[in-house]
This record gives structure tokens, C-alpha cells and sequence, in this order.
């Protein structure tokens, strides 16, 4: 996956880039005049998304870049937050059923489940942060790129 992005800070061989948050509200009903979803603004959601990126080719602050994340990660990501959850609860549910439990031990279990899975794909995603960036910076843009030609392909 490529986008657009704005260089925010530099250290080392890494950058901290932001990125408007385009695809997520595209084609939402509920969009504003702004091109934001009404949605994400009521949950606390912001436009904008920053995240660190590999810089080797030197980047510098206020830089237009293009950013690029392999799709494959992006949909292992998908799948550890929004289909593991799920499985874990099925799975809580259906053990405590197996073991004759009551409903409200059964809901308590798939409760458990959720969180539990959603605490470990947390602390999952920390350590992979620190040890590994799945963003790198693949071409610095030298003109003026607006934000309707922000989504890439």
C-alpha cells in the first residue's frame, strides 16, 4: 500500500511521517463537507495518522514523501485485530459449554476471551514496533502533491 505523507520529524535512519486518514472515511454517508467522517470524529478519531518509517533515503523535515507498507503486514494486522478477538470468544464460549457451565459463566468466559486477546495483540503490537518498522520511505516528491491526490494505489 503507497500514500502520500508529510515528514514530521527525523532521527537516525528513521522518520516520523503524517498521513491524512483518506481511505478510512472515503465513500462514508456520514463524510463532512470537509472530507472527514462524522463518525470517526465522534469516536475521537483524528485525520490524520503519524507513524515512524525507514528513511534511507534521507528525508528531511517538511519533505512530501511516499510512503509505502507492505499489504500483506497491513492484513495480518487486520486479521490479529478484528478476526482473532472473535475466535478467541467462540472458543472461550464453546470450552465452557463443553465443560457444563452456565450461561452467565459461558458469557463471562467469551468476555474474557475478547479482552484477553485484544490485551495480547496489544503487547504483540509494542514489541513488534520496536523491533520492526513495516513503513519505509520509497520516493521523496519534490512538487506540491494535494490532498485529493493524497491516495495512492
Amino acid at each position: 500500500m503507497k500514500t502520500f505523507a508529510t515528514v514530521i520529524a527525523v532521527t537516525d535512519t528513521y522518520a516520523l511521517v503524517e498521513t491524512n486518514r483518506v481511505s478510512a472515511c472515503e465513500g462514508c454517508h456520514k463524510a463532512t463537507e470537509e472530507g472527514g467522517c462524522s463518525v470517526c470524529t465522534l469516536m475521537g478519531g483524528s485525520q490524520k495518522i503519524s507513524a515512524k518509517a525507514d528513511n534511507t533515503l534521507g528525508a528531511k523535515v517538511g519533505d512530501r514523501v511516499v510512503i509505502e507498507s507492505a499489504t500483506g503486514r497491513v492484513l495480518w494486522y487486520a486479521l490479529l485485530v478484528f478476526v482473532l478477538p472473535l475466535l478467541c470468544a467462540a472458543a472461550a464460549y464453546g470450552i465452557f459449554t463443553l465443560v457444563g457451565l452456565s450461561a452467565e459463566w459461558r458469557l463471562i468466559g467469551s468476555l474474557c476471551g475478547l479482552v484477553g486477546t485484544f490485551l495480547g495483540v496489544f503487547a504483540y503490537s509494542e514489541i513488534v514496533r520496536k523491533k520492526h518498522c513495516d513503513v519505509k520511505i520509497t520516493e521523496i516528491c519534490h512538487e506540491q502533491v494535494t490532498d485529493t491526490e493524497n491516495k495512492m494505489g
